[in-house]
């Protein structure tokens, strides 16, 4: 019997234990690849927010990606796990992706995948909200591979970046790249989307319509053909075409089917059946009650509101009725007793987006009428309803020459009071940030600083005409005086034995501390100014705005801005009172610390 030979013996174990090993790897990079997948359904990654259950396929594909890099560290393929692993984290932990896939060109100069590692690059910064590093990494991936096939998804992503940077027009160039160059590809109807937003930001009305027109009619089902063509009336609303979108929302309307069991006594004790699309009637009706109030024609609007709210008895859509009765009220009808009793029906839906907002401009109206029946009380608090009354109009209703009108009111009450002087800063406000009449603005700032001497609305206006550039001579300003505190007449009782507070630094009241330091000494700062002293801001809703509407005030705001001029609201970026039942009014965003947006 022939020996076998001890070398090839060797030889053989050695192959068959990197044959192991291979298979090992391959096993192992399988499964990572394996879950990853199943968590994006097969794409490269997750576009949307992806279901919570998938998270846990995300950790085992990170698991599985770090234990190949571990174990293998100087295999040929470890780049393809090093990648993996960061587009694991992408949706849930963005900021890690970035730490990872910085440094990847210089950790793998050779590697293939250096494209793909800067596409992921731009989506992990996108998804950690840093937007501009986002639009230069994409803008590199697309400038040096544009016929690879993460192309159209980064066009999308570039579209999605430019929307968050502010730039709609840019934002539906790139989502149109996608249509354009890619026409068949599985992005198309994300795009469409993407640019016809886009578009409508821009104001692009037309074309935003056509894309959202091109999209109904494809829709997949009946909700979402009612989706689209409600945001193509959104275009005709944009555009102020309000009969076209009175003709688009009838039409629309023929064709929807009437709740069950309206007009009976089913409907009446809130029994109709809620069957599928059982409230598109009702969202079409909102909506046509709506293109009303824009119209000017309050009956009309407050008619279908009613009916609404008669057919959807405790329902999301009567709540949001009442809701839209009161602002209908409120603002066209200028009726704010009737705008109480249609928002105090709303509390009544808590589950409802609508409820908390009601709530906020029902205790608007109900300080406002406080204030308004304090007529036997001070000048202070007669004066702060007018001024009240003034910046809802300015600052809710968005009406600045009815604002002018109460502003002026308050003037001819109290002349030649601080009050006064508040109220003319104010008017010059308006005119000068809401009407763009500067020069009367600047007439009646000069009014106050010539005729109100020694009064915070003096120093108020010098400074408006200072940050316009002009100057105002120091001989004409005359700082306030300060009240002295009243003097306690009481006999002053011994004091009881016992360990007393030590009157030092750290103590309140005591030299170092800063309140002690403001109450004793007039701090004006450079050229008289107090610090903070402008702007204040005023009127900081706890809740997002209404829809349509600037400047919610909590019933715990401030009363009286200091300086008499408006207290600016927070800018409302929903838009006019226009969506139904699906969707709560956005929360507003807050502005800058600028005389331009509003003294504070």
């Amino acid at each position: 019997m022939t020996r076998s030979n001890p070398a090839a013996r060797w030889i053989l174990v050695g192959t068959l234990a990197a044959l192991a090993s291979s298979c090992a790897f391959y096993n192992t990079y399988y499964l990572a690849r394996k879950y990853y997948d199943k968590g994006t359904e097969g794409k490269p990654y997750a576009l949307d927010k992806p279901d919570p259950a998938d998270a846990q396929n995300f950790t085992k594909s990170v698991e599985y990606s770090k234990k190949l890099i571990a174990q293998y560290p100087k295999s040929k393929w470890v780049d393809d796990s090093y990648l993996l692993w960061a587009r694991a984290l992408l949706t849930d932990d963005p900021r890690q992706s970035i730490k990872l896939l910085e440094g990847f060109s210089e950790q793998f100069p050779k590697s293939p995948l250096r494209d793909e590692a800067t596409f992921y690059l731009g989506v992990a910064y996108r998804q950690a909200h840093k937007y501009k590093d986002a639009l230069r990494e994409l803008d590199a991936f697309v400038e040096h591979s544009p016929r690879h096939s993460l192309a159209p998804y980064a066009h999308l992503e570039r579209a999605r970046v430019l929307m968050a940077l502010e730039r709609p027009g840019d934002a539906a160039a790139a989502a149109g790249q996608v249509l354009e160059r890619f026409p068949r590809s599985d992005l198309a109807v994300q795009a469409r989307i993407a640019r016809a937003e886009g578009r409508l930001k821009q104001k692009e009305f037309n074309l935003a319509r056509q894309d959202f027109r091109h999209l109904g009619q494809r829709s997949k089902d009946d909700d979402q053909r009612l989706d689209y063509l409600l945001r193509e009336a959104d275009c005709l609303e944009g555009a102020r075409d309000y009969d076209a979108e009175l003709v688009l929302l009838k039409d629309a309307i023929s064709h929807a089917r009437e709740p069950v069991g309206a007009d009976t006594l089913a409907s009446l004790s809130g029994g109709f059946q809620q069957t599928p699309g059982y409230d598109h009637h009702g969202k079409l009706m909102i909506r046509i009650a709506t293109v009303h109030m824009l119209s000017g024609r309050l009956d009309e609007a407050l008619t279908a509101y009613r009916r609404v709210a008669r057919d959807y008895p405790r329902y999301p859509l009567a709540a949001e009725a009442h809701y839209r009765s009161g602002y209908a009220f409120e603002v066209l009808g200028d009726d704010f007793e009737k705008a109480r009793s249609e928002y105090s029906q709303v509390k009544d839906y808590m589950g409802s987006p609508f409820a908390a907002q009601a709530q906020q401009r029902l205790s608007n109206l109900e300080r406002l009428a406080q204030f308004r029946g304090a007529s036997g009380d001070s000048v202070e608090k007669k004066a702060e309803a007018g001024f009240l009354l003034a910046e809802l109009y300015l600052f809710q209703l968005e009406k600045p020459e009815r604002a002018l009108e109460e502003y002026r009111k308050v003037e001819l009450q109290f002349p030649g009071s601080p009050q006064a002087a508040k109220a003319i800063n104010a008017q010059a406000w308006v005119l000068s940030r809401k009407l763009e009449r500067k020069n009367e603005a600047d007439s009646l700032f000069w009014k106050v600083v010539h005729k109100y001497p020694a009064t915070e609305a003096q120093l108020a206006a010098r400074d408006y005409l200072e940050l316009e550039g002009v100057s105002v001579p120091e001989n004409l300003i005359k700082l306030p005086e300060r009240k002295l505190a009243v003097v306690d007449t009481l006999p002053q009782l011994a004091q009881p034995p016992g360990t007393t507070v030590a009157f030092g630094p750290g103590s309140p009241g005591a030299p170092g501390d800063p309140a002690a330091v403001l109450d004793s000494v007039p701090h004006f700062g450079p050229r008289g100014r107090r610090p903070g002293y402008l702007p204040l801001q005023g009127y900081l809703p706890a809740s997002g705005g209404s829809p349509g509407i600037s400047g919610d005030v909590p019933s715990g705001a401030s009363p009286i801005p200091r300086y008499g001029a408006p207290r600016a609201g927070m800018r409302d970026t929903t838009r006019v009172p226009g969506s139904s039942g699906t969707s709560p009014p956005r929360p507003p965003q807050q502005a800058p610390a600028d005389t331009t947006k509003g003294p504070r």
